[in-house]
Parts: structure tokens; sequence; C-alpha cells
């Protein structure tokens, strides 16, 4: 498909732009707020539009189009390229905890999905496997990175909530947040404690409890800190540990009464290939994404959960 890509950031250099061109998709323009620098990035990976006018992402010739600015564009973009009639790729979180950005009414139309990758790495897929016919009792979710952007980083608006839908817990917590709802559905319940936030408001730590009516509980901490990194994803229950630890390195753990096992699943050098392939079959089988709308604005509903104040005297 011919595809219009709306953002020039990170994501859209290391990751999208090579994947489109690896498997044979062509993007065809490149939309940012600043033309000029929308028109440096074109350049470096050969598409050959670009500029700041959005009409353009939605011109005869394109014919699908990726979402990948700031949060707080995810949704508008996105509505306005399925009432085009074009499917779309929105980058995580789809609204984070704006939840007056809805996302409601992207369903039932042209083909969308959300860019939560993880749900089609290996090691994950085996996860599932090893959950079937259990219910685990507990699952202990940790994520700690190192990020403090100055002013004039070009990351910085992601300590502004207005922007970004939230801080840690809509950035890299949604990702983690999105798997429980891949493995265990919609929480019944949500508690959340948002703290150490930036001047603009975004959280730097979000511990979050999860609680299902099947008595499974989850435990979420995601922080950015100075401390040693750690991304361990743990499902516990009736004599059984499934350990994901670092969740991106492959290795899945298993370990029970009689002994310890251990499989390496290595996900794809760039994860954003396996997505858009994904999304493409989807489109052409006209089947639901891998990572569907419906599931992602579950994860809004919580990261917006966990950052609402509880009534006085609510423990």
């Amino acid at each position: 498909m011919r595809w219009a890509v709306a953002g020039y950031g990170d994501v859209v250099e290391r990751r999208v732009l090579p994947a489109l061109r690896a498997l044979g998709e062509e993007p065809v323009y490149l939309w940012g707020r600043d033309p000029d620098r929308a028109a440096r990035v074109a350049a470096r990976h050969g598409v050959r539009g670009s500029g700041s006018d959005e009409r353009a992402l939605l011109g005869d010739e394109v014919e699908a189009v990726y979402v990948a600015t700031p949060v707080v564009r995810h949704v508008p973009l996105a509505r306005a390229a399925l009432a085009a009639g074009r499917p779309v790729l929105v980058e995580k979180p789809l609204a984070g905890g704006l939840v007056q950005a809805g996302g409601a009414d992207l369903e039932g139309g042209p083909t969308a999905a959300v860019a939560y990758y993880r749900r089609l790495a290996p090691a994950v897929r085996r996860l599932r496997t090893e959950l079937v016919g259990w219910t685990p009792a507990r699952v202990e979710v940790r994520f700690r990175c190192a990020f403090a952007p100055g002013p004039g980083h070009p990351m910085r608006w992601r300590t502004d909530p207005a922007v970004a839908g939230g801080g840690v817990l809509a950035d890299a917590g949604s990702h983690r947040l999105d798997l429980l709802v891949l493995l265990f559905g919609r929480p019944d319940d949500v508690r959340g404690l948002l703290t150490d936030r930036f001047p603009a408001g975004a959280e730097r730590r979000a511990e979050v409890e999860l609680a299902w009516a099947s008595g499974l509980r989850a435990h979420v901490v995601a922080e950015w800190g100075d401390a040693p990194p750690v991304d361990r994803f743990e499902v516990v229950g009736d004599g059984r540990t499934l350990t994901l630890d670092p969740l991106d390195s492959g290795r899945l753990r298993v370990r029970t009464a009689h002994g310890s096992r251990e499989v390496t699943l290595p996900s794809a050098s760039n994860p954003h290939q396996p997505l858009i392939a994904d999304f493409v079959a989807a489109v052409a089988a006209g089947r639901p994404p891998a990572c569907p709308v419906s599931d992602a604005r579950i994860v809004d509903e919580i990261i917006a959960a966990a950052g609402r104040p509880r009534p006085t005297g609510v423990s």
C-alpha cells in the first residue's frame, strides 16, 4: 500500500519507515508541524512528499495512514483518516489519560489498530500458550529506565500529560497494561498512585493494582528513574511461575515444583515490522488486526482510572 506517515520523531525514523521499506510498502508522504524538519526526514528515507498540510495525509494516492505524533493528535488524525476511508495504524497509547479524546468511533469502519507490538513477540505468544487452562493468582510487572529530558529536548513533550496523555504509565506502562488486557481481559477494578511529577505534570512513577473477578490480581510499578533498569513480567499461581525478564529478551522461564525450564524465542530486530505486516494482512483479508482499537481503549481506561483521585476515606 501507499502510506502517509504523520510524525517525524525517533520511532518513525528508527522503526516505522524502515519497517515499511522492508515489507515492500511505499511511504509517499511525511507530515509534521515543522515542514523543514519533515522535508529533512523525508529526504533521508526517500519519501517523495512532505509538509505541514494535514489534508495531504489523505491525498488521492494515499491508501493507508500511520499516526506517530504526540498522543494528543492520535485520535483526531485517526478519525480523519477513517472518515476518508483509509485504514489507520496509530502509535501507542491511543489516547492515554486524555479521556476526552474518545476513540469509540474508530471502530466499525476501515481497519484501525494501535501499535502494541509486543503482542506479536514469539515469547509472549508462548506465554499465552502456557496460560491455557490455568488461572494464575497474581502478576507482578516492574519497569524502570532513565528518562529525564531537559528543556529543548525533542522528547520533552512526554513530560506534559496534556500532550502525552500521561507520564510513564501512558508511555512505557501502556505496553505492559496491554499485555495484561491481552492475557486476562478487562480488569474489574483499578487503583493507582501516580507520583514524582515533572514540572508540566506527568508522573515519573506509577503504581497500579488491578483485579479480575477470577480472583487474579496484578501489581504494576513503572518508573523513570536513575536506579538500575528493570523490565520484568511474572505470572504466579498454583505452584507455577512464568517469567519474562527482561520482557523483550525472548527468554521465558517456567518454574514448577518439579523443576524449571527456559525457552528463548527472540523478537524481530525491528518489532514494528511484524506489527505492520499483520496490519497489512488484516486490511487485505478484512479481518481484525492483532492490536485492535477495542483493546487499546481498555488500556486508556486503565490509565485514566489509575490517575483518578479516589474518594476520601476509600482505601
